[in-house]
């Protein structure tokens, strides 16, 4: 068992929620407890352990390779819920994910990584981080492989970095590819509540959050411009981690979910298989690599 420093933010978190961009599906089930966030209401809070753990292959799971290769473990990240840059009250974060994909690459008894995805994804802010782990996990030779449930936008962007992706089952869920932007106004209820909100910017400084302020004012054309570099950054990531992906066919590029079956045809994923068939086919893959 590998133990690896977390770092919370929770002032990013609330950033994020208020003014960020997310890269994740079905976002209005989340609304509910993000607005309560920003309220400061009491949310149930998942105990965090000291440090984030992660496993190596049980015994039953590791398997030999050609003559005179060693035995090498594989260490398997879960990456559950929605995907934050830091830790946060809900979950742990992207840096800390990434921490324990570079420990793990970087350990000499871990030959190969499953990443066991089940994630609509996240803020995407999170993405950069495990984008460079997960590179310098390929410069190190070590195989890295997605088993996912649920893995949509920012979590398939992730998984699409990968050397291949495996579906559980055949009820499994992958794509989401797109991004969208969701900007509060409070003002109104802060004026109820006898607050007078008057917002000052330097003569030098008329573009200074602009976009913000022209959504605000419901003029959303600076915003989707942004929103449109980030997604062609998706898009061009996971053509690039999956080149047999058929981009040109209808959803697969605006954000449509597939099941299995579809997918595989797509080129979005490699096959369907269960944690344990993946976890043995990366224990084969870094024996085969060494």
């Amino acid at each position: 068992m590998f133990r690896i420093e977390t770092t919370e933010n929770t002032l990013q978190l609330l950033s994020d929620v208020r003014r960020g961009q997310w890269f994740v599906h079905d976002h209005e089930a989340l609304l509910p407890v993000a607005l309560s966030f920003l309220r400061g209401e009491p949310i149930s809070k998942n105990p965090h352990r000291e440090a984030f753990e992660f496993s190596t292959t049980p015994p039953q799971f590791r398997t030999d390779g050609p003559a005179g290769a060693k035995k090498s473990d594989v260490a398997v990240i879960p990456i559950v819920g929605s995907i934050t840059k830091y830790d946060s009250c809900f979950s742990y974060g992207a840096i800390t994910y990434a921490r324990a994909i570079l420990a793990a690459a970087k350990h000499p008894d871990v030959g190969s990584i499953v990443l066991d995805i089940d994630s609509g994804g996240g803020a995407v802010n999170a993405i950069g981080i495990l984008k460079e782990a997960i590179k310098q996990t390929k410069e190190l030779g070590k195989p890295i492989l997605a088993h996912v449930d649920f893995c949509a936008s920012l979590a398939y962007w992730i998984a699409s970095q990968c050397d291949a992706i495996f579906c559980d089952n055949a009820l499994s869920e992958v794509g989401s590819i797109g991004g969208f932007c969701k900007i509060i106004d409070d003002t109104g209820a802060l004026e109820m509540k006898g607050y007078k909100v008057i917002t000052i910017y330097a003569d030098e400084s008329g573009d200074k959050n602009l976009f913000y302020r022209q959504a605000l004012d419901g003029d959303y054309s600076l915003l989707k411009k942004d929103l449109s570099h980030n997604v062609a950054l998706f898009h061009q990531d996971v053509k690039a981690g999956r080149p047999e992906i058929k981009d040109d066919s209808p959803g697969v590029f605006t954000g449509a979910m597939f099941y299995p079956e579809q997918a595989e045809e797509l080129g979005l994923i490699n096959g369907v298989m269960t944690l344990e068939a993946c976890i043995e086919n990366a224990a084969i893959r870094a024996q085969y690599n060494h």
